[in-house]
Parts: C-alpha cells; structure tokens; sequence
C-alpha cells in the first residue's frame, strides 16, 4: 500500500481525532477505534498511528487502559480542542529548538543511565548497539541509531525523561529525512556509541554526559546553521 509521506501521517490522524471531536461524533469519555482499524480508515500505517496515539496521551488527551483501549479524557471540549491545538503545532518547531531540547533531555537521561542502570539495561542497550552496527552502512542506520538512544533513556529510569524524548523524536527524524541530516555513516559516530556504553558500565557520570554533548555537537553546528525562521516542517 503506498502510504503519505512520513510527516504527513501522524498529523493526519491527529486531525482526524480533532475534527471529530469538533463535530460531536467522539466525546470525552468514549474510545478511540483501534489503531489497525484507524490506519485502515485513513490510509496510513499502523506505527504512525501508534505514534499519534502516543502523543495524544502525553497530552492528556487520551488515556490508554488495560482490556480497554484508548479512551478521550474527561475534559471540556474547550480544554481538549486547546490540548489538541498544542499537540499538532509542535511538529511547527523549528529543527534549531528540537535539537536544543533533544540535548538538554538526552545528557540527563544517559548521565542517570550510568547511575541507575541495571544489568538487564546493560543487555537492553548491548543489544541495540550491535543492531545500529548491523546496519550502520545501510538505509536503516538512523532509525537503528534512535531505537540506541531511545534504550539510552529507558536505561535512566525516568519515564517522564523518556517519554518526552519519544515525544519529539518522530519530529527529529522528518528533519533528518528531508534534509539529510547525517547521511552519510562516520567511523567517529560508530565510536562514539561505543564509548558512551562503555561509560555507562562503568557508571561513569561526567564522562558519558561530555561524551553525548561531544555525540550531538555535529548535529547541534548543523542545526544552528543550516536553521531559518521559515524552516517548519510541513
């Protein structure tokens, strides 16, 4: 099935969710369909779906229970078209702020990685590794090399760290696809992920946070400047 392009199917579902709320066809209260029923309705794949859910309900918007699926909050309408706003313009951020964030929120997760991390942490970002090397000279890499940094955060232990960084990471990657942002594979980048795990075995604090700033600065001296105020992604 030929699928929207990436940016656009995430924001498809969230606006689908808005409008009917807007027309009174979905209340608080009640579920959302089911997200393989949804992407066969609108047309896109079942992970961007999953995605837009997951936004919906670090907002607040909905909320997901065992046994019974996602349900809308129990809001007024005025606070859940407010929240719904919210949700669909922060893939409006320029890529300069989305970097500064993805920084600020990844040397805190990967410091409290190397302070909480366990043993099955360690096997969890071991096994993501040799997955990103596997594919580090393929078109998989970038996505092999956020589900490393993705086990990075679960390893500190915060959910709400995590959780924010999977917010913004799906808007992360429309920029790194439509500006091909690291698109070509560096020996630099391959020891860098290696010396960062290394750092969180030995629980090393300081030594994995300058490892990640230094990690990030080729892409944090991208953003700055290659970004334009009119540099929103559509």
């Amino acid at each position: 099935m030929d699928y929207p392009a990436p940016a656009k199917q995430e924001e498809i579902v969230l606006k689908y969710i808005k409008e009917q709320l807007y027309s009174g066809q979905l209340q608080p209260g009640e579920r959302l369909p089911a997200e393989r029923r949804l992407a066969e309705m609108l047309g896109v794949s079942r992970a961007h779906v999953r995605a837009a859910f997951q936004k919906l309900e670090f907002y607040g918007i909905v909320r997901t229970f065992p046994q019974s699926g996602t349900v809308v909050a129990h809001e007024n309408m005025q606070i859940l078209e407010r929240m719904l706003t919210d949700a669909l313009q922060i893939g409006r951020f320029d890529f300069a702020s989305l970097v500064y964030v993805r920084e600020l929120l990844e040397t805190e997760a990967v410091r409290l990685c190397a302070l909480n991390r366990t043993d099955d942490d360690l096997k969890e970002l071991e096994q993501a590794l040799q997955a990103c090397e596997e594919k580090f000279y393929t078109e998989e890499r970038i996505s092999r090399d956020f589900a490393y940094h993705q086990a990075l955060a679960r390893g500190s232990h915060n959910p709400v760290l995590s959780s924010l960084l999977l917010v913004i990471t799906p808007d992360v990657l429309r920029y790194y696809h439509r500006y091909r942002v690291c698109a070509t594979p560096t020996e630099e980048v391959f020891h860098q992920h290696r010396e960062i795990l290394h750092c969180i075995r030995q629980r090393d604090e300081q030594g994995v946070t300058e490892m990640m700033r230094r990690h990030l600065k080729s892409l944090r001296d991208f953003a700055v400047s290659n970004n334009d105020e009119n540099h929103f992604l559509e």
